[in-house]
């Protein structure tokens, strides 16, 4: 069975298709069931999964599709063009921003997400969906970090009744971004805080915002301030996972940061069921972990993430002028908040196996999209047919 599961998942990395732990888990199940018998009680464990991934040397099963579908030969063309703008516009980096939005399972853990078909009704799956959308929006140098939009389900939550909510709130039927929204957002909030920062560093009110080509991005001409002043470029198709900074390592460390300090309340409150500790977690809550794990991002980090974009900025003389050592621990310090949330997640859960790549994929909540239908192999999932030739041909 193994082996049959093995030549699937090359069968599947050959045509680029995105594999998840969770897909390995469900896809096992299924073969085995093939195979052996309909009525056996093998429920492809975690560490039947650990086991499986060392044995065929399976390290990181999950890839960003986003980039499969990057076209690099845009970039250039692209990054000439926004030179060209910033002189124009004379701009220097204070003035120029970008913004883009991730979603997050804000009470999911990474143990409550791998549950066997036998565990449907597990309150991890439940609270797995419980889901936000962050926007996140940084200047060049990494000074001006605007307060985060966060868009949830509910329009006024009950946890936030006579409580202060140190982010933008904003709500949808969905939790994801809409047009309106994000324009409610350019003219009200990104307009007036670019206004008020640069008004203090001395600098004209001048700025640009670069985005990528999402549908909920409103046309350029509909964003545009008053006066003209601040402007939106719009980054080609296809080439906002090579060079959006955003996407670079800001998104990703700030749910790094805001995974470890979910991870650590549980840790704190062992004398309760985890499960109490995830069910009492509200949105609220949330919102503060969120807005403290956004502080936490360093300037120094932010203008490290634009170097796809302005290479010289981040290539100056400082690495012969600092000691090597001190390179070394900046190097360093970027995955430590890995190592935090894998030892923290050992505490919780002292029976399971985690790894580096099993928290990277945690943090980009990709799997949670499988958990609607945890039997799909991909979004180019193949028909049941399919599945029994490859069974026979085994």
């Amino acid at each position: 069975m193994k082996k049959t599961l093995y030549k699937w998942f090359l069968r599947q990395r050959e045509r680029n298709a995105p594999i998840s732990g969770l897909i390995l888990k469900e896809k096992a199940k299924y073969f085995h069931e093939k195979l052996y018998d309909k009525n056996s009680t093998f429920s492809a464990s975690w560490g039947w999964l650990q086991k499986f991934k060392k044995r065929f040397g399976i390290r990181f099963i999950t890839i960003t599709g986003e980039k499969l579908s990057s076209q690099p030969e845009l970039v250039s063309p692209f990054l000439r063009k926004l030179e060209e703008k910033i002189k124009d516009l004379n701009l220097d980096y204070h003035q120029v921003y970008n913004a883009d939005e991730t979603g997050l399972y804000w009470k999911l853990l990474l143990g409550k997400t791998y549950v066997s078909s036998e565990e449907k009704t597990a309150s991890g799956r439940k609270t797995a969906k419980e889901r936000i959308t962050i926007l996140a929006c940084t200047n060049v140098t990494g000074l001006h970090k605007l307060t985060p939009l966060v868009i949830g389900k509910a329009k006024k939550p009950r946890s936030f009744k006579n409580s202060y909510i140190p982010v933008h709130y904003k709500n949808s039927q969905s939790a994801w971004m809409i047009a309106g929204i994000f324009k409610e957002w350019f003219k009200e909030i990104f307009v007036p805080e670019v206004r008020k920062f640069l008004k203090k560093q001395g600098l004209s009110e001048k700025a640009l915002l670069l985005l990528d080509n999402a549908p909920s991005h409103p046309p350029v001409e509909e964003l545009l301030s008053d006066d003209g002043l601040i402007q939106v470029m719009y980054m080609p198709p296809n080439v906002s996972p090579l060079i959006q900074p955003m996407d670079q390592n800001v998104i990703r460390l700030t749910k790094l940061h805001y995974r470890s300090m979910l991870s650590a309340m549980v840790v704190a409150n062992k004398s309760k069921d985890m499960n109490v500790i995830i069910k009492q977690y509200n949105l609220r809550d949330a919102i503060l972990n969120l807005s403290r794990a956004w502080n936490k991002l360093e300037s120094a980090t932010i203008k490290k993430c634009w170097k796809n974009i302005f290479e010289s900025q981040n290539n100056d003389d400082r690495e012969d002028t600092i000691p090597l050592a001190t390179l070394r621990q900046e190097l360093l310090s970027l995955n430590s908040i890995v190592e935090t949330n894998l030892n923290l997640l050992e505490e919780i859960d002292p029976g399971q196996d985690f790894e580096c790549g099993d928290i990277e994929e945690w943090n980009r909540d990709d799997f949670v999209e499988h958990d609607e239908n945890c039997t799909a192999v991909s979004k180019d999932s193949e028909t049941k047919q399919d599945q029994d030739q490859e069974v026979s041909q085994a």
